[in-house]
């Protein structure tokens, strides 16, 4: 498969290369800028649904190795084309999430519309059978299986909670594509070392597939990351932050929480540690404040860096560290 790594990362990266400058053009076109206000950092208008080029480069170098990779094939094909539904399932949600997310960058859902969305969108990954089935004790050898209905409502529960936790933290330029790259980076290593201890056939197949989704990520992000580093050119909107969200839920699902390894629920939450964790305060901060849970407002981890007197990269680069020390202990969790 390693020819089906480098494919994809390779095509990802550019596609996402080509592309990203290509979408303010359409942005002005539709008048969908992103405006300055009291609750956000940036002073001028800037062009938005930068993550409709993520979502392209994504799905497509995953087409092209489709189109022109013999192994790449054989592996979708394998177990009676089981590989091929996860994956068209995950696209599928995928392309539900990204329009959602343009609707919303164009014209501003309720809160409750865009949860709905997202709802619908996960609900395509129980469709195609892509759901959290159970849990390992950490604490003993037992596993706990959840029933049909319990499964669906945790795995709807941890994957849109994905999806916002990436989009709450996409307040700074640069801050979300990079720490998503770190995480797809980390997932796909992780998957790695998972492959290699696997013996059963069915789980390694699906596994290689969550690795070369991973390296797509990182391909497709990298590249607009390239664009969205401060200053920034353009803005992912919620059309890029929540398909972000929405692939590494579904990573997730399909790799470290299928393992049988006692840590197996700690490590994705160590390698989204820094979103999640804002996320957490956040929900504490409203519900204590008797604010609406879905409601804007400028009091995040960056938010209160910024107010301390540090700039905006100075703080990007501190939240990468912290999302690398992270993610290298997750890694450190899995090897040893």
């Amino acid at each position: 498969m390693l020819t089906s790594y480098i494919l994809v990362f390779l095509l990802s990266g550019l596609i996402s290369l080509v592309v990203t400058p290509l979408i303010p053009l359409l942005a002005r076109k539709f008048g969908v800028m992103d405006r300055p206000s009291e609750r956000k950092v940036h002073q001028r208008l800037i062009p938005s649904w930068g993550g409709l080029a993520i979502y392209l480069a994504f799905s497509g170098s995953i087409a092209l190795i489709f189109l022109f990779n013999d192994a790449f094939r054989l592996l979708l094909r394998s177990h009676h084309f089981l590989v091929q539904k996860y994956l068209l399932g995950i696209l599928l949600g995928a392309t539900i999430i990204t329009i959602l997310g343009l609707i919303d960058d164009k014209k501003g859902l309720k809160a409750t519309i865009k949860l709905l969305g997202q709802v619908i969108a996960v609900v395509v990954l129980l469709w195609y059978g892509i759901r959290i089935v159970g849990i390992n004790n950490p604490f003993g050898k037992t596993y706990l299986e959840f029933s049909l209905y319990l499964s669906f409502i945790i795995t709807i529960i941890w994957t849109v909670t994905f999806i916002n936790s990436v989009n709450l933290i996409d307040g700074l330029d640069g801050l979300a594509a990079g720490v998503v790259v770190i995480a797809s980076i980390t997932f796909f290593v992780i998957t790695l070392f998972q492959i290699d201890k696997q013996s059963n056939v069915a789980i390694s197949n699906r596994l290689e597939l969550v690795a070369i989704m991973a390296l797509a990520l990182v391909g497709s992000t990298s590249g607009f990351l390239l664009y969205n580093f401060h200053p920034a050119k353009i803005f992912m909107g919620d059309t890029g932050s929540m398909f972000l969200g929405f692939i590494l839920g579904a990573i997730t699902i399909m790799g470290t929480l299928k393992t049988v390894a006692a840590i197996a629920l700690l490590v994705p939450i160590m390698v989204i540690g820094l979103p999640l964790l804002d996320t957490f305060l956040t929900i504490l901060r409203r519900l204590k404040k008797r604010k609406p849970l879905l409601q804007a407002d400028r009091e995040h981890l960056h938010h209160r860096l910024l107010d301390y007197g540090w700039g905006q990269r100075r703080t990007v680069l501190l939240m990468y560290g912290i999302s690398g020390v992270l993610a290298l202990g997750a890694i450190l969790l899995t090897i040893l």
